[in-house]
């Protein structure tokens, strides 16, 4: 783990992984707050081996790989797990850590990540023995070349809070987004520079600069490479388009053109949203059934779960509802009502939704 400032969130995340952890190395980049002394405590207290290494900030890819070299260097650990400070490791009620250990058997593990709404996976579990190291100097990422087998954890995932010391600056985003302009100056790898594009694109978006996140995204997604990448640069164009009120249309063949490179149901679930708000409830209804029926993926980068475990079948149901489908519209809204991943504030509305589909289906008996 590398490390700044950490003190307020540095023992939830250690206190998470000792199911798994015998050896705890951190380096620290220059912390003022104490969160060198609340590790040390740490490892005293847990009776856990592990050191801090002090090593001054360069940039992430850098101190990431400084920490890999340095945990290469304990040759008793065989397995490394990297995890940010604000993160935690949330095991499944049947986890089985040693036997989860004995079983490690490939260079590389993808663990399943939960960020908000979204999730993802990352490589954060590799072997000890290969010198992997990580690109980029924001959002970084490891160099997989030298991985020859990789698989997939289960039984945990890892949940990120986003409370660092980092995301507590308020120009965080706007900032980051600077940096890396400054890396596309010199960068001339093309797959660096779509990813700088990329991840520059997120900042502008995430610090309200809609309209420079915009053009950043088009452009990224006419540089190819990854196309989970391409998929969400233009996805979140079309997103883009429809906050900054662009032509409906334009919206609606926006999000259409992002499930074209790959096809998942966020794309289409915002194509129906902006038919129904367009008004075209019977164009929205047809696209909404072909996505019912079928089956979608949840793998990809930056999953909204939220879509696939109600949003698509509550927005079927409102297409449904206003193209005159009352019956569809009702069973839709009942089978929600009955699903554990509602939330709250939206089952009061749903229950109020069926009601008017009973009423329309009365409404047609009677006639």
């Amino acid at each position: 783990m590398i490390v700044k400032n950490e003190a307020h969130v540095i023992r939830r995340c250690l206190t998470s992984v000792e199911p798994l952890a015998d050896y705890i190395l951190i380096v620290d980049t220059g912390s003022t707050d104490g969160t060198q002394d609340i590790v040390l405590e740490y490892l005293t207290e847990s009776g856990r081996q592990g050191k801090v290494i002090e090593e001054p900030w360069r940039d992430f890819a850098y101190n990431r790989s400084y920490a890999m070299q340095k945990l290469r260097e304990v040759r008793t650990v065989d397995y490394g797990l990297m995890i940010d400070a604000d993160a935690v490791l949330v095991p499944d009620a049947t986890f089985d850590a040693a036997g989860f250990r004995d079983s490690l058997e490939y260079d590389l593990y993808d663990i399943p990540m939960i960020t908000g709404k979204v999730s993802y996976r990352l490589p954060l579990l590799f072997s000890n023995r290969p010198a992997f190291h990580y690109r980029g100097v924001l959002h970084e990422f490891l160099d997989t070349s030298l991985a020859e087998s990789r698989g997939t954890v289960s039984g945990f995932v890892i949940k990120q809070f986003q409370d660092s010391a980092r995301n507590r600056n308020p120009r965080k985003y706007l900032d980051d987004a600077d940096v890396l302009a400054d890396a596309l100056k010199t960068e001339t790898d093309p797959l660096m520079r779509a990813r700088y594009t990329f991840y520059r694109a997120q900042s502008l978006k995430d610090g309200g600069a809609q309209r420079d996140a915009l053009a950043a995204y088009l452009e990224r997604a006419q540089q190819g490479y990854w196309e989970q990448e391409v998929f969400v640069s233009l996805y979140r164009a079309a997103q883009l388009k429809e906050a900054l009120e662009f032509d409906g249309a334009d919206v609606v063949q926006s999000y259409l053109a992002a499930f074209e490179i790959c096809q998942r149901v966020e794309a289409l679930h915002g194509a129906i949203r902006m038919c129904r708000l367009l008004g075209k409830n019977h164009e929205g209804y047809i696209l909404a059934k072909y996505a019912v029926d079928t089956s979608w993926s949840r793998t990809g980068l930056f999953v909204e779960e939220w879509i696939h475990d109600y949003g698509l079948l509550d927005e079927y149901a409102l297409v449904a509802y206003w193209s005159g489908h009352y019956r569809e519209s009702h069973d839709a809204w009942r089978q929600l009502l009955s699903t554990d991943s509602l939330p709250a504030d939206a089952r009061n509305r749903i229950e109020r939704n069926a009601e008017f589909a009973v009423a329309k289906l009365a409404d047609a008996g009677a006639s």
